[in-house]
């Protein structure tokens, strides 16, 4: 909950340079407020409407940010199939409507604190680390902003910061409360028990035909052979155009060139600065540091921001950088002139550079751009292929004219064998078994690529759907699963029945005696640690317990109950004063602060009332009716 206001509290556009937005409110739901619409707004939360232009940069601009956060790309399928783009939309209904809120509360940010702001934020420092005009604009190109759509943004950003700030600012969760979680989440248990396996149940008379007919009819999916498809596949990959490309000595060397940053690192130093007005207060700072506080310490002490300059090379520091690169790692360089002001540097962390010369990179060199190559080949053989089938051709002669191979599968199945079991002749390639699984019959469908770097087109003969294998075909995998399901049924109602009778004697001796097994101890329990002997429904159902009573549940591992009486309960001394504990205090006052301000945006929204254009929606996002 916590993690959710931080992110409505910021417009996309801080949150592009500060950190990623939260995904998380679906709590309120978003399939209430679509309706058919004809305008061009996407959204309209109160009287502020959202037009399609505007929501889809601001879409594309947080998708590219969850892409660098994650450190993968996210496409545009992803983020509809994993519910990214209905949770930013939840996102933006709420920001919305909290911009309404504080709009009508007359709350305003003046332009003097706007500007402030904007120059302290690092990601538009020059090499000098202050605020660099140039770099500034920069980065607003690259994520697409002009400049009074970002300053009005982190307006809007601030103001809404009024509002919030203070809700959630020094949150302290009530001491009982948080009394109460910590001797619930740490709570102990000790118990007794008794295991049951399958011979407390007996031997088990097998099923007659029918009896096992009728569960292989109501498990048809486990007993039926699976669907195949009868398939044409055109293929061209890197392997049948590699062989043929050759790279010359001056293209390689061209290469190198253009990628040279890649293949000579300079050494780095991550670095940390603290500015100051004047020559003394620096020199001041720096004794603190000779004797023995720490740069960060220093900063505190100085009432001064300790900024992060992040990895640079000497290069990167201009005039600063002999002396940064002189120090070695937690070395502080004395107070040093930077323009207008002193600044203070510390090494936090050295990276050596690495060279790589040409002949190293060679085979590298090599392999990508015969794979560019390669790629190149393929595309045009993908082209000549969609010419052929204009002209008229079939997909074996376009195929040939394409220079493409044709594979023909008979029978292939979802996992690529064939009826025997055998692998099929098509290439091994999950891609291109997904494809054809999806595919129509009849139609040969146009070029596609897999991630693998081979084009394919295919088109399905015909299918043979699944079909029910003979009794006696899967007999013996058959009565194997119907007994295991008849033992589990059978101890579960034995179990239930041992726990009933040992509740009206108080223990388990009786039980332990009917069924020949011993009174075990176990050790003490947590309700998060399930093991080989408890698991977590048995567990859960120990919790749930009061003292002494009794309970069953199915064994951790292995087939088999357990019948568990609780023998203790304990809960661990209080450790008011551990850091640990008042992290924890403090992480439960920020949830419930979190989740005072969603109610607060719950009521705005509804108040305020909210429309989304469903078919707008989906076209701002890409897919959909609306696409």
């Amino acid at each position: 909950m916590l993690q959710q206001m931080r992110s409505f509290s910021k417009s996309i556009v801080s949150t592009i340079f500060m950190g990623a937005l939260a995904l998380s409110f679906a709590v309120w739901g978003i399939a209430d407020v679509f309706r058919g619409r004809t305008d061009t707004d996407v959204v309209t939360v109160g009287s502020t409407a959202l037009s399609i232009d505007q929501f889809s940069r601001e879409y594309r601009n947080f998708i590219r940010a969850e892409s660098q956060q994650s450190g993968q790309e996210i496409t545009t399928d992803m983020a509809r199939k994993t519910g990214l783009a209905d949770s930013y939309l939840e996102q933006i209904i709420n920001r919305t409507a909290i911009d309404n809120l504080v709009e009508k509360m007359g709350l305003t940010v003046s332009d003097g604190d706007v500007s402030a702001r904007i120059r302290a934020m690092p990601v538009f420092n020059g090499p000098l680390g202050t605020f660099d005009r140039d770099v500034f604009e920069q980065q607003l190109q690259r994520r697409g902003f002009d400049e009074t759509e970002f300053v009005e943004g982190m307006r809007a950003d601030m103001t809404r910061s009024q509002l919030i700030g203070p809700i959630e600012a020094a949150f302290r969760a009530p001491r009982g409360y948080a009394h109460a979680l910590f001797a619930y989440s740490t709570e102990l248990r000790a118990t007794q028990y008794v295991v049951l396996g399958p011979s407390a149940i007996g031997a088990i008379a097998p099923p007659s035909d029918s009896t096992l007919l009728a569960y292989i009819k109501a498990n048809a999916n486990r007993f039926s052979t699976p669907e195949y498809r009868d398939v044409t596949v055109a293929a061209i990959g890197p392997e049948d155009v590699s062989a043929g490309i050759k790279i010359s000595e001056d293209r390689l060397k061209q290469e190198y060139e253009a990628k040279k940053s890649t293949y000579v690192i300079p050494d780095k130093r991550d670095v940390q600065q603290i500015t100051f007005s004047d020559e003394a207060s620096a020199k001041a700072a720096r004794d603190k540091i000779a004797a023995g506080s720490t740069f960060e310490q220093a900063a505190f002490a100085a009432k001064k921001t300790m900024d992060e300059r992040g990895s640079v090379s000497q290069d990167d520091l201009g005039p600063l950088g002999p002396a940064v690169f002189a120090l070695p790692v937690d070395g502080v360089t004395q107070p040093l002139k930077n323009f207008s002001s002193w600044v203070l540097l510390h090494v936090s962390k050295i990276t050596p550079g690495k060279t790589t010369s040409f002949d190293e990179a060679r085979p590298e060199l090599t392999k990508e751009l015969t794979e560019q190559m390669a790629q190149s080949k393929i595309v045009d053989a993908a082209n000549a292929y969609t010419d052929a089938v204009s002209a008229g051709e079939d997909l074996p002669e376009a195929a040939k004219k394409a220079g493409m191979r044709v594979i023909h599968a008979p029978a292939v199945d979802s996992k690529g064998l064939a009826p025997d079991g055998s692998a099929s002749a098509l290439p091994a390639d999950p891609e291109l078994l997904a494809q054809i699984f999806n595919a129509d019959v009849g139609e040969s469908g146009d070029p596609f690529q897999t991630k693998l770097g081979r084009t394919y087109v295919i088109a399905v003969n015909g299918v043979t759907p699944p079909k029910l294998k003979p009794l006696d075909a899967v007999r013996a995998q058959a009565l194997q699963a119907w007994t295991a399901e008849r033992t589990a049924k059978l101890l579960q109602e034995r179990a239930k029945q041992l726990a009933q009778e040992a509740r009206k004697d108080g223990n388990l001796v009786h039980v332990a005696q009917s069924v020949g097994a011993p009174v075990l101890s176990g050790p003490a329990l947590r309700r998060t640690r399930p093991n080989d002997t408890f698991s977590p429904a048995l567990i859960a159902a120990v919790f749930a317990a009061k003292p002494a009573g009794i309970v069953s549940g199915p064994l951790g591992k292995g087939q088999g109950y357990v019948i568990a009486q609780v023998t203790g309960v304990a809960h661990p001394p209080l450790p008011e004063n551990s850091p640990g504990y008042q992290n924890g205090v403090r992480e439960i006052g920020a949830q419930i602060a979190g989740d005072i301000t969603n109610s607060l945006a719950a009521a705005a929204r509804a108040k305020q009332g909210v429309d989304v254009n469903r078919k707008l929606f989906d076209q701002a996002v890409g897919g959909g009716e609306g696409s």
